[in-house]
């Protein structure tokens, strides 16, 4: 088995159970189980054969190991400026803070109320090749009213680049949804004002699929551009729109390749054969 980081390079590499796969204790039990049964000589010799197959193909298959490359929960102390403080992982926030500048509320979350911000936090490593990225945040409120924008954006180029991806309150829609140079503006259909939820968003390097969903209703996907490598996020509000968010993160992990799939599956077929005939 091959355990792989979110960046494309091997961080572990190890053959489990290498020597004797099916002897060793902790080795794939299920196999170890199906064979003690299998000692009745009245068993097909040629599902004893396939046991081996099925091990190769798990020791052959990539575990992706998700490496998350942004993350705040702003838990520092009510007051901290935001412009200038390093999150929990990522690089430190910059941008323009509003007057009064934007500093942790007393709930321990971002909340721009008062006035305009535009603040950028830069990933600790970008998205590329074979990767799929994925953003989550929790909101209190978007003011109540869902007037003007306010939500999160994805980049190229960092703080100076390109917004490719908007996710939150859409100021011409009065609603949740996404836009940016990579997607189109989509609202929500029907269209949802939900203040407070969690949203999720993901989108995949290779081919540009897209997904956004919040645990308040909101379920859109489609294909934007491909082979954006976003680097940098951005949270923004104006119009008198505003957004109170807390648990910002940013996941990069591996998209198994479809040779795995088909190991992967080669070997769940094998295990419920297994099941069958120890249950006959």
């Amino acid at each position: 088995m091959r355990i792989v980081d979110c960046t494309g390079g091997f961080i572990l590499q190890a053959q489990l159970c290498h020597d004797n796969p099916l002897d060793t204790p902790g080795c794939y039990p299920e196999i170890q189980q199906q064979q003690q049964l299998m000692t009745n000589p009245t068993k097909k010799s040629s599902t004893r054969a396939l046991i081996p197959v099925f091990a190769v193909s798990l020791l052959a298959l990539p575990v992706c190991k998700g490496a998350v490359v942004f993350s705040d929960d702003f838990s520092e102390a009510p007051g901290t400026l935001i412009v200038g403080k390093n999150p929990d992982v990522g690089g430190a926030w910059t941008g323009s803070a509003g007057s009064p500048a934007i500093t942790i509320s007393a709930a321990n979350t971002l909340n721009t109320a008062g006035d305009a911000r535009t603040l950028y936090g830069s990933f600790a490593a970008a998205l590329g090749a074979g990767e799929k990225l994925t953003l989550t945040y929790d909101t209190l409120n978007f003011n109540g009213t869902f007037n003007g924008y306010a939500g999160v954006s994805l980049y190229t180029g960092g703080a100076g680049g390109t917004e490719q991806v908007f996710t939150g309150c859409l100021g011409n829609y009065n609603s949740w949804g996404v836009d940016g140079a990579a997607l189109g503006n989509i609202p929500a259909s029907p269209e949802n004002t939900a203040g407070a939820t969690s949203a999720t968003f993901t989108y995949a390097y290779d081919t540009g699929a897209w997904s956004m969903t919040t645990l308040a209703g909101v379920n859109l996907s489609g294909v934007g551009t491909a082979h954006l490598a976003l680097d940098t996020l951005r949270i923004a509000n104006g119009n008198g729109g505003d957004i109170n968010l807390d648990n910002l993160v940013v996941g990069i992990s591996a998209v198994p390749e479809p040779t795995s799939l088909a190991l992967l599956g080669t070997g769940m077929g094998l295990l419920l054969l297994l099941r069958r005939q120890r249950a006959s």
